[in-house]
Parts: C-alpha cells; sequence; structure tokens
C-alpha cells in the first residue's frame, strides 16, 4: 500500500512534495515540474482594462509577455527568460520586466525592473537564491543594489506566475500551494490556487475556448482574482479582479500580431 502511494505522488509530478490535505499540492522551488512542456516559447499579449459599476470600460495598458530558452546573461546554457513590457494607454509610463530562470524546474535567477516615467529611467534588479533575494550589485544604475530579503523558504517569482501556473497539473478540486515572492515590493509567502472547476468562454476570436477556473484569495479570505486557462495549453485567456468601489480589473489575451512567431 506504501508503494502504491508513492508511485501515485510520483506520478503527479516530482515538483510537489505529499499533499498536506485532500488533493492540494505543495510546491517546493527546484524541483522538475510535471507539466513544464506546455511552456513554450512565444509571444502573448494581453489589453488590461477597468470595468465600472455603470458597465463603463476604461483602458489601462497593453501587457505583452514573451517566453524563449537560451544561455543567460552570465552564460549558462540551460535557462528560460521571460520579458515583460507594459504600455500605459495614456502614454505616461512604459514598464520592462527582465527575468531568468533554471530550465525544468522553474527556479528564478534574476529580476529586473526597468521603468520610464516622465523621460528619466529607472533600474531595479534582483538576484534570487535559496535563502535571500538581494540587489544586483553588477548592475548599472540599480537604485534597489543595497536591497536584502531574507526568505524563509525558496520561492517562484511571483511576476511570472501565469507561465508557472502553465506548466501544473490542473484538476478540478485541486488546490496548488505556492511559495511566491514579488521582488521589492511584497514579502515573502505561501498562497493557495484552486482549480475552482471548468468553464467555456469565448476566445479572442468568438471561438468557445474550454478552460480551466482558478481562483486566488492572496491570504485575504475573500477572492481577489479568477483565472481563466485554455485546457488545450494552459495559456491564460482571461482574468477579473475585484476593485475597490465595485468596479472589476479585467485582463483578457489579444490575437496575435502579423509578426509574431507562432504563440504557445
Amino acid at each position: 500500500m506504501h508503494a502504491m502511494k508513492v508511485l501515485t505522488v510520483f506520478a503527479l509530478s516530482l515538483a510537489f512534495a505529499a499533499p498536506t490535505q485532500a488533493d492540494t499540492m505543495r510546491l517546493e522551488v527546484g524541483k522538475p515540474l510535471a507539466r513544464f512542456a506546455k511552456l513554450r516559447p512565444g509571444v502573448h499579449r494581453y489589453i488590461r482594462y477597468t470595468v465600472g459599476v455603470d458597465g463603463s470600460r476604461k483602458a489601462i495598458d497593453i501587457w505583452q509577455r514573451t517566453v524563449s530558452f537560451g544561455p543567460d546573461t552570465e552564460g549558462r546554457p540551460d535557462a528560460l527568460h521571460i520579458t515583460q513590457r507594459w504600455d500605459r494607454a495614456d502614454g505616461s509610463r512604459i514598464l520592462i520586466q527582465d527575468s531568468w530562470f533554471d530550465a525544468r524546474t522553474f527556479t528564478p535567477r534574476t529580476h529586473v525592473r526597468h521603468t520610464v516615467k516622465d523621460g528619466k529611467d529607472d533600474y531595479a534588479g534582483y538576484r534570487f537564491d535559496t535563502a535571500q533575494v538581494v540587489g544586483m550589485a553588477d548592475l548599472a544604475n540599480n537604485s534597489r543594489k543595497d536591497f536584502v530579503m531574507a526568505l524563509p523558504e525558496p520561492s517562484y517569482n511571483f511576476e511570472t506566475d501565469m507561465e508557472l501556473f502553465q506548466t501544473l497539473p490542473m484538476a478540478s478540486g485541486r488546490i496548488f500551494n505556492i511559495p511566491f515572492y514579488d521582488a521589492g515590493i511584497d514579502k515573502p509567502a505561501r498562497y493557495n490556487f484552486v482549480v475552482a472547476g471548468s468553464e467555456t468562454i469565448p476566445g479572442p476570436d468568438g471561438r468557445p475556448i474550454h478552460c480551466w477556473l482558478v481562483t486566488a484569495d492572496y491570504n485575504t479570505g475573500k477572492i481577489g482574482a479568477r483565472f481563466w486557462f485554455a485546457k488545450s495549453n494552459q495559456v491564460l485567456i482571461h482574468e477579473e479582479a475585484p476593485m475597490d468601489g465595485g468596479a472589476t480589473l479585467v485582463k483578457t489575451l489579444l490575437p496575435p500580431e502579423a509578426g509574431d512567431a507562432k504563440a504557445a
């Protein structure tokens, strides 16, 4: 009986410790992920906008996320590279994030935020290791070079949660308990993400997409976000989050542009 249980857990994923409760999977940084092959090179763009209580809509920005694989900035060949860019609708700000990881395990290595506002550039660069996150001393003009945050345990980069979710073995009712840290912003913590079930929603071209619906309360006790991931490749299709005052923040996938490589 014990051997059967061990084989069952192994088959689910090498990335998880034994469940702490019924169908709860506790991720541990540094272990292989069950569905890492679903994370493919490509570009995804989202529009972020708000929906007011009166039904009015206001665009915030266009958000581009690019996944690639290859040698990192230190020459290590086994690297995953995720870049992000937010262009504000009113042209007031550009934010670019550049993140490197160990391929297969998604263990974060470095994370750099480059903000352009009012014609001025700000760089904030961080290096992850198992015990702490520190400012990158070798990054030119790093405004956070003296930053230090101790980690209670190795943590995933919270800024790349959408790509991490692509690698998880989703199933209805399953809970993923994940250690995340948003470098330089919050404190490291574990969060529960619940696969609440399945839903079919229209895609960017109007055709139905069968999705996993995932919810998160971010340790507040109230649902703070709902995510719809396509079952076929687990790419995020749509996200909604309540805002103060009753409005809703929406992120939704845009169709690929003509010059894009084939989407993941």
